[in-house]
């Protein structure tokens, strides 16, 4: 997938031809040689390190992260809750801090008008999930639906709890994929020395888990507002006459490159798309096109606020680190 990832943003400084095409490639790989961005460039090594160091500076590059299937990670089960407050129930605010503090919870997303909230968690499996709804019912007061996730695309990966049974994995293993989640460009001689072991290993150990698709690839994460794509919106693609749309299929459709996640769901919606927009009026054209492509019935609903993000980032154990995105409004949906 392209992978850029759309965060609220107040800077409008506008980006150069290069940064932008720095930004692509990184998107794309996230570990690709700056070497190798100077050459198609035609600039310096230094001159790439200079740049990114620039755009890293203003918050235009977020984070370079590993993209992996959370199922190979013990957690198989993807649910989508959407939270309706009721009368007197505590407010949105209040429930994404609520919501932060369950590490199942990977993303909160507050939406327009009177719209309910969406969380999205992964689990060990459908029952925990349930039990996770039953318990937002009860702590928040709110009326819950969950659906299950059927097939995830994240870019160009896609995973299903079918296709992710969990491999056995070292605790070496982890500690490599804790690393490259917080930082994807981490070298080899610094996951040596994590891990105690040699670089050699290193790099065997991750070919290993490549392999058996633990990790599905590398990208980085963007500043949406930097790209001039300030608005996310949901679109809630419905179950009708036609077959669910697959995931897969949405990689096909041309013309919808800022369509970076979407979820097949197993309830009446045949699919929930993420996307990022210059404005309300390009989402709610895109929304239109999506549904004569599909042939079926396309809603659109805009997130007012994405109160965190931390799908590609280690679920915390004890101690683990916070992931920087938890404290601040933040949107680290991919887009191409």
């Amino acid at each position: 997938m392209g992978r850029a990832s759309v965060v609220s943003s107040s800077h409008r400084e506008p980006l150069s031809a290069v940064d932008r095409f720095l930004i692509d490639a990184l998107v794309q790989n996230g570990r690709v040689p700056f070497t190798t961005l100077a050459a198609q460039v035609g600039v310096s090594g230094t001159t790439v390190c200079r740049r990114l160091a620039a755009l890293e500076q203003r918050g235009v590059i977020r984070r370079y992260t590993v993209v992996v299937d959370p199922g190979a990670l013990g957690h198989p089960t993807t649910a989508l809750f959407s939270i309706k407050p009721r009368v007197q129930a505590p407010a949105r605010r209040s429930i994404a801090d609520r919501l932060r503090r369950l590490p199942e919870i990977t993303a909160s997303f507050t939406m327009s008008g009177d719209r309910p909230n969406i969380a999205v968690g992964r689990f060990t499996s459908p029952d925990a999930a349930e039990s996770m709804a039953i318990r937002l019912r009860e702590d928040l007061g709110a009326r819950v639906n969950i659906d299950f996730v059927l097939k995830t695309r994240f870019g160009d990966a896609v995973w299903s709890p079918d296709s992710s049974a969990a491999p056995a994995l070292r605790d070496t293993d982890r500690v490599m994929i804790d690393v490259l989640m917080m930082d994807g460009r981490a070298s080899l001689d610094s996951l040596a020395k994590k891990t105690h072991l040699s670089k050699s290993t290193v790099h065997k150990r991750l070919q290993v888990l490549q392999e058996r698709g633990v990790i599905r690839g590398y990208t980085t994460l963007v500043d949406s507002g930097a790209l001039g794509l300030p608005v996310t919106a949901i679109f809630g693609i419905k179950s009708g006459a036609a077959a669910a749309v697959e995931p897969s299929k949405f990689g096909q459709l041309h013309g919808f490159p800022e369509i970076g996640t979407c979820y097949t769901l197993s309830g009446r919606r045949a699919a929930v798309a993420v996307g990022a927009y210059r404005d309300i009026a390009a989402a709610r054209t895109a929304a239109d096109r999506l549904g004569e492509q599909l042939n079926t019935i396309v809603n659109v609903d805009f997130v007012l606020a994405t109160d965190f993000d931390r799908h590609q980032w280690p679920q915390p154990s004890g101690g683990g680190q916070q992931c920087p995105y938890d404290e601040a409004s933040g949107h680290l949906q991919p887009v191409r």
